[in-house]
C-alpha cells in the first residue's frame, strides 16, 4: 500500500506565488518547443489583470474560484523512479492554495502608437 503524505502550507519547503490565469481561446507559436516560453508582461490590479503580448492587450477579470485549489509539489528525487523500486511513503509539499483566478474571455485590443510627424 503506498501512503502519500501531503504537507500544510505553512510546513513545506516551498515559497512560491502562484495564479491561475484561465484564457478564451488559444496561442499559437512558430517554436516547436513552447515550454518556458514568455508569451507577455502581465499586470495585476485589485480587479482584475492585463496581459500584453506583441502590439495586443488582453484585459481579463478576477474571479473567486467556486472551490480552493492546492497546488503540490513532490517532495525528493523525481528522477528517482525506478520499474525495481517501489515506493511505500510518498510525500509532498503543498505549494499555495488558489483561491481566485484571472479569467481573459474579451477578444484582445490592439495597441496603436501615434508617431509625429516632423516638418
Amino acid at each position: 500500500m503506498v501512503q502519500a503524505v501531503i504537507w500544510p502550507l505553512n510546513e513545506s519547503n516551498t515559497d512560491s506565488s502562484l495564479v491561475l490565469l484561465e484564457f478564451q481561446g488559444n496561442f499559437t507559436s512558430n517554436q516547436d518547443n513552447v515550454q518556458g516560453l514568455k508569451i507577455g508582461d502581465v499586470e495585476f490590479t485589485n480587479n482584475g489583470a492585463t496581459l500584453t503580448t506583441g502590439h495586443q492587450k488582453l484585459y481579463g477579470d478576477k474571479v473567486k474560484l467556486p472551490k480552493p485549489i492546492a497546488v503540490i509539489r513532490k517532495r525528493g528525487d523525481e528522477d528517482a523512479m525506478d520499474v525495481d523500486q517501489t515506493q511505500t511513503n510518498i510525500a509532498y509539499d503543498t505549494v499555495t492554495i488558489l483561491r481566485e483566478k484571472y479569467v481573459f474571455m474579451k477578444r484582445p485590443m490592439l495597441i496603436v502608437q501615434h508617431t509625429q510627424n516632423q516638418q
